[in-house]
């Protein structure tokens, strides 16, 4: 049957992406050295802003381990299930490429850590190896179940229609270097100090490409008893009769409806110098987080001049924006329109939303699935504000088809 109660599904997304914070923690902090776990990869045309990007073993096995766990529960998924890594990793010790394949048994998958670490088994190695082969030994905090019920019990999906964007470590490069780009709840100011690694399963219609349900799950959120971390889950849906979150139930802070704060990226580290002197702009890693910021209401609005953002990256923060009756538009077509007639009134905005239904059925190559530069926002009059500063400044937005 391809329509199952959309409550039982969002807990499965939950649980899966627990499963892959518990992964990403176990990694980031495991015995054997982590660097030698970090490979760079090659930057493409979008990304020739960064100084390096990077893949960790962290970011393949997460998103192997979600695509199996997800398929096993739900088999009529599992041609549907796409994500940024392409599933493989060098060996250090002969640079051979080999798969992450983890469905299979645990001893199997022991074989493959000691292949992928070139080392003897070792008591850290089996224990990763026991979190990557079990698929039933994550259990949410009660908060969470208690926020399913907010979803009424005949509401459902039908799976045959839903594809799914997962980004298995959102912020790698800040996971590895253990900064974080958070904003403070309570003086509004970005914060260092803890890694960055945001899980992002996002699913959408394959038929007109909206997002539908997005889970984002922080795996280090904060310690416990001085040592070990904890996680945090927001989720939301945006189907057309079921739009929930529980972003109230996870975050008490402080939304700063006192303040505009904008918030950019690398990519546009220096195309907002001179404009919006009227705003605070703030600098803040990883897409995710940058997203999750606005959907919380600790910013405004963020955007991208570049198509430096992926399906992966946009795709579960989006369904969350709509849950709250926000938005993310792809910001050159929006711009064109806006030049045009300066104003949005009686337009309806839908026609720039992002979608993420171009799937290839060629080989996987991450350019293929770039978005166009986009603006997120929760309130629409600061996206006129927005609008009209980049057209007075004359704000270059790129066109998505020249990238």
């Amino acid at each position: 049957m391809s329509s199952v109660p959309l409550r039982d599904f969002l807990t499965h997304l939950c649980i899966s992406s627990e499963k892959a914070a518990c992964i990403a923690r176990y990694i980031r902090f495991m015995n054997t050295n982590f660097n030698d776990m970090v490979q760079e990869k090659q930057l493409d045309e979008n990304h020739q802003y960064l100084n390096a990007d990077y893949k960790t073993l962290a970011d393949v096995i997460i998103q192997e381990v979600i695509k199996r766990d997800l398929g096993f529960v739900y088999p009529s998924l599992k041609d549907r299930i796409y994500g940024e890594e392409d599933g493989s990793l060098k060996l250090q010790s002969s640079n051979e490429k080999i798969p992450i394949n983890v469905d299979c048994s645990q001893n199997d998958i022991l074989d493959l850590l000691q292949k992928v670490f070139n080392t003897e088994s070792t008591e850290s190695i089996q224990a990763l190896a026991k979190i990557v082969s079990s698929s039933s030994d994550v259990n949410l905090p009660e908060q969470y179940y208690q926020s399913f019920e907010k979803i009424p019990s005949d509401i459902s999906i039908d799976l045959s229609n839903i594809g799914i964007w997962i980004d298995p470590v959102d912020g790698t490069q800040q996971y590895i270097y253990g900064t974080d780009g958070r904003i403070d709840e309570n003086t509004g100011i970005a914060r260092d100090g803890l890694p960055t690694a945001l899980v992002l399963i996002g699913c959408f219609n394959i038929d007109d490409g909206n997002p539908v349900v997005g889970v984002i799950n922080r795996a280090f959120n904060k310690k416990i008893d001085g040592h070990t971390w904890t996680g945090l889950i927001y989720w939301g849906t945006a189907l057309p009769n079921a739009k929930f979150n529980n972003l109230s139930d996870v975050y008490k802070g402080n939304t700063r409806n006192d303040k505009q704060i904008f918030l950019h990226g690398t990519a546009d580290v220096n195309t907002f110098n001179s404009i919006l002197n009227d705003w605070i702009k703030m600098e803040v890693a990883a897409c995710g987080n940058k997203l999750l910021s606005i959907a919380l209401k600790q910013a405004n609005i963020t955007l991208v001049t570049k198509a430096a953002a992926f399906n992966w990256d946009l795709c579960a923060a989006h369904a969350i924006m709509l849950s709250i009756d926000g938005q993310i538009l792809d910001l050159s077509k929006l711009m064109t329109y806006y030049k045009e007639n300066q104003s949005l009134d009686d337009l309806n905005l839908l026609q720039f939303q992002i979608t993420y239904n171009n799937i290839k059925s060629t080989k996987f190559d991450p350019k293929d699935y770039a978005c166009s530069p986009f603006i997120t926002y929760y309130n629409q009059n600061d996206l006129i504000n927005i609008l009209q500063a980049l057209l007075v400044n004359k704000i270059v937005i790129e066109q998505k088809n020249s990238v």
